[in-house]
């Protein structure tokens, strides 16, 4: 019989819903989070393959790593949050933490995810692979891979993750680190894209924000200006904004040059080729898309770029953004929320974030993680260094 341990919220999964999960999940539970927000999309794509449960676990306080204030685009999509795949909530103790997810890894269960963020408390992933390890399923650990990790990232979690039969990283350089690090023991190390958060291009001083905007839409134009305007004027010369809007009046650049900032605010009016937005997403440091429609082009070249993108949108939730973990959410009508948007994108111009279908992906590789559950251990090669 299984009990809910101490601690756990009255909401938890049932036995019934244990013992149905092939897949169980765990790591960041916040949709504040980029980590929590991870989880949720790497769950729902498990969950269109196979029955699957999520364990929440925020340790401690150090859990809001990457948290953004915004309301996130991707959780706006998140069927999770309103009754989708079974979710369960560790406890905050590392003793009553062990005896659940001994009591979560039911005999149905073949295969148990850690997601890892360096930086963060990351102990409880030792306790969660010898539970999944107890119970007979192959355990794995999914990594991501960082702008400031370097090799530091996946060698900081060599001793907790060393008992895992299978450790995904994003970036081939910490693989052979890890590689390195472990020796000759230790679990198998592959890559996938999707743990790849790298810095897109060079870090640069000034921030480029580029918003696109409905045709001459002046109501919409305003809330960005200000938006825009409301960044202090002492760090004005550090920001930029690029407008791009097609208009047919003179109304427009006219709200552009009376405002604020206007100094450093430039108006895009001519329709763009898709080399010219593709170099436009590429170059900017955050993304503003205003009420953007399902097949917008300006959306997709963002989402290519991996850039973060705000979507101003008045609308819960928009038509776009599902699986897109680097999107955020501004109310077109509140030039506050819109700022706040803007800001918090800007926090996360230093990852690349991955397309949507990135998540199918690793969640085929991860289900298929009990195939390579053998007593031979075939670890990625270690590159050379000269």
């Amino acid at each position: 019989m299984h009990r809910r341990p101490e601690g756990l919220p009255q909401n938890s999964a049932s036995t019934a819903d244990l013992n149905r999960s092939e897949v169980v999940v765990a790591g960041p539970g916040s949709s504040l989070t980029i980590p929590g927000i991870i989880v949720a999309e790497i769950t729902q794509a498990i969950g269109r393959l196979t029955s699957v449960t999520r364990i929440e676990v925020d340790p401690g306080t150090a859990f809001a790593s990457g948290l953004h204030r915004a309301p996130s685009l991707a959780a706006a999509h998140d069927p999770i949050l309103t009754g989708g795949a079974p979710r369960l909530r560790a406890p905050k103790t590392s003793r009553l933490r062990m005896q659940a997810f001994r009591e979560w890894m039911t005999p149905g269960v073949q295969t148990a995810v850690a997601y890892a963020w360096p930086g963060i408390e990351n102990d409880w992933i030792k306790q969660f692979i010898q539970a999944g390890k107890a119970a007979g399923a192959c355990t794995i650990v999914a990594c991501a891979s960082l702008p400031n990790s370097k090799k530091v990232g996946a060698v900081e979690l060599a001793e907790v993750v060393e008992r895992a039969d299978l450790v995904f990283v994003g970036d081939q350089t910490e693989a052979n680190a890890l590689c390195a690090e472990l020796g000759g023991s230790g679990p198998t190390i592959d890559t996938h894209r999707a743990l790849a958060l790298r810095r897109r291009g060079a870090r640069s001083e000034l921030h480029q924000i580029t918003a696109f905007l409905p045709k001459d839409n002046e109501e919409t134009l305003s809330t960005v200006l200000a938006a825009f305007d409301a960044v202090p004027e002492a760090w004005i010369d550090r920001y930029h904004l690029t407008i791009v809007m097609r208009y047919g009046s003179n109304s427009i650049p006219g709200r552009v040059a009376n405002s604020y900032h206007a100094e450093h605010v430039d108006l895009i009016g001519d329709d763009m080729s898709e080399l010219d937005l593709e170099r436009l997403c590429a170059n900017s440091s955050a993304l503003s898309v205003a009420e953007p429609a399902f097949d917008s082009r300006a959306f997709s070249a963002a989402v290519d770029s991996g850039s973060a993108i705000a979507v101003l949108t008045s609308a819960l939730p928009p038509e776009v953004g599902r699986g897109y973990v680097g999107g955020l959410l501004g109310d077109v009508r509140r030039p506050a929320s819109v700022h706040v948007a803007l800001a918090h994108a800007l926090r996360l111009a230093n990852l690349g974030f991955p397309p949507p279908d990135a998540w199918d992906d690793l969640a085929k590789h991860l289900r298929a993680g009990p195939h390579l559950k053998t007593p031979q251990k075939y670890r990625q090669p270690v590159t050379p260094t000269i």
